[in-house]
């Protein structure tokens, strides 16, 4: 089959980075692989139209042009004459007025189940061709094992990484409306916090109901496509709880990302280095011993941060349940909950004084994300789902 896959702009070029590897799978695969660069085009109309030249079984876009039809008057599905694959890597109504202008005969591909019950449940279960979830998937090349503990220490001077910008706590975004929707809102971030994980659509629904209103209720479709905003706080306020009890437990964590400074200062134990690339960010986590990994953002589902990290023979501390499910929790994954979060650092700190069981861990989640979860994994079901349009 001939696949086409169209790469966009993106922070510290991670989407671009994905393309290119699905690409590079589906050609392994032994497929016609076609990547167009959107960056840059003085006519990305004609670019698309001349990468349109010829069959096309599929095209393939990482969070982008979903609204080709309102940007340059033909949707991609159009342009191609074959069905597109977006698949969004972000909470999807994070991209609301994106999402609302993606041409409905779109295939819609998430990194969470409960990103393909948001956007079912705000839109409707036909409203795109077809939403299904599919988990992303390991970027690199598994990095060599080391030989034993002590080449584990020299080869990987850092204790812990933490490889994401700071996210710091902003004004809820229903701030300024009315009393009535703000305790609504105020009511599903309680409800998100107080558990494990609850969806954010979840939540605003509970919320409604809690005061006696239906969701289903036309006057609410508006409304519940605003979950974002639940999402979004919760985003926020979990990063910096781990953050902070991290510092206050005198963790050595090494911070790359944005955002940090004015607040990163408190910590003593807190090393910084600057915003990276994802190329560069893969190679740091080859010298780390643990990445810690805050998911809160994908509670079912999967990021690509721990999958890479498993791959360069990091040991991964994360939440979620989608991690459990997938590696063996104790061998090939360590997990923390946020429920539980202060005692669970707890033990991360004596996971930094034996890095014995950080390399054995490292090494049992290498070998089962290098077999299960790289893109070559992805490709059938990419295929698979754009057959469903």
């Amino acid at each position: 089959m001939r696949a086409v896959f169209i790469k966009g702009p993106s922070q510290y070029d991670a989407t671009r980075l994905f393309t290119d590897e699905l690409a590079a799978a589906f050609t392994a695969a032994g497929h016609e692989a076609v990547v167009v660069d959107a960056v840059g085009q003085a006519d990305l109309a004609a670019t698309l139209r001349a990468a349109a030249d010829g069959p096309t079984d599929l095209v393939h876009t990482y969070g982008i042009l979903g609204d080709a039809r309102g940007l340059i008057g033909q949707s991609l599905g159009e342009i191609f004459a074959a069905p597109h694959v977006l698949q969004h890597v972000d909470y999807p109504l994070s991209h609301l007025n994106q999402l609302e202008a993606t041409a409905r005969e779109t295939v819609i591909l998430t990194v969470d189940p409960s990103h393909v019950e948001a956007i079912n449940g705000t839109f409707g279960p036909d409203h795109f061709a077809h939403v299904a979830f599919c988990p992303h998937a390991a970027v690199g090349e598994p990095a060599p094992a080391d030989l034993d503990v002590a080449a584990f220490v020299d080869q990987r001077p850092i204790p812990i990484l933490f490889a994401g910008s700071f996210q710091s706590i902003g004004t809820a975004p229903w701030a300024e409306e009315g009393t009535g929707i703000r305790q609504i809102f105020d009511r599903a971030l309680d409800l998100a916090l107080g558990t494990e994980f609850l969806p954010a659509l979840d939540a605003l629904d509970q919320s409604l109901r809690s005061y006696g209103e239906d969701p289903a209720h036309p006057r609410y479709a508006r409304m519940r496509r605003y979950a974002t905003w639940v999402h979004e706080q919760v985003r926020q306020l979990r990063r910096q709880a781990l953050l902070e009890l991290a510092g206050q437990a005198g963790l050595p964590v090494f911070c790359v990302g944005a955002g940090y400074e004015g607040w990163i200062e408190r910590h003593k134990s807190f090393r910084l280095g600057p915003p990276m690339t994802l190329t560069d960010t893969v190679a740091l986590m080859g010298r780390a011993q643990v990445v810690l990994n805050a998911n809160a953002n994908f509670g079912l589902g999967s990021h690509e941060r721990p999958l890479t990290a498993m791959l360069a023979g990091a040991a991964v501390v994360t939440d979620g349940a989608w991690w459990t499910e997938q590696f063996e929790p104790g061998r090939e994954v360590l997990s923390y909950r946020w429920t539980m979060l202060e005692s669970d650092l707890a033990s991360l700190a004596a996971l930094v004084d034996n890095p014995e069981i950080a390399r054995t861990v490292g090494l049992a989640g290498q070998a089962r994300a290098a077999s299960a979860h790289r893109f070559e994994h992805r490709v059938d079901a990419i295929i698979a789902a754009a057959k469903t349009a």
